[in-house]
């Protein structure tokens, strides 16, 4: 019998966005906005723009800029125009954000630690790299 793995991919997903969520309540974040804050981290400089999250994140962009407003109202990013296309909105991150990032990350090693119990070094390796192909494969069929 074969197996339904978009089931089970959508019920993980469901859960660990539940467990994150829970994860992340004390710092009063959400796994959405940690989530768009290790982008911007990841990019050199610690700046990106709202349409670059929303096309790596495939969302749309009411959803991105209702996860900047709510991490700018709690302090974590900035916002500002690009003087040189006024149509781009910069998202930066804030020194309140560099201060909360150390706790931010032992949260993302928790929930790590809660995905792979029980799993070997090599099992880990090879699940990431299964996941990814099936992320490749989607995005391959996308661009058909």
């Amino acid at each position: 019998m074969q197996s339904d793995i978009g089931y089970l991919l959508k019920v993980i997903q469901e859960n660990a966005e539940r467990l994150a969520n829970q994860i992340y309540r004390p710092a009063d974040l959400t796994s959405a906005q940690v989530r768009l804050m290790k982008y911007v981290r990841s990019r050199e400089g610690r700046m990106a723009t709202q349409k670059e999250i929303e096309q790596y994140f495939q969302v749309s962009h009411p959803t991105v800029v209702g996860i900047v407003q709510r991490l700018e109202h709690k302090g974590f990013v900035r916002t500002e125009m690009d003087e040189r296309d006024k149509r781009k909105k910069l998202i930066f991150l804030t020194e309140y954000e560099e201060k909360m990032y150390q706790q931010m990350k032992s949260s993302h090693v928790e929930m790590e630690h809660i995905l792979t119990a029980g799993m070997t070094e090599e099992q880990i390796r090879r699940l990431s790299e299964l996941l990814s192909l099936v992320l490749c494969n989607l995005k391959e069929r996308e661009e058909r």
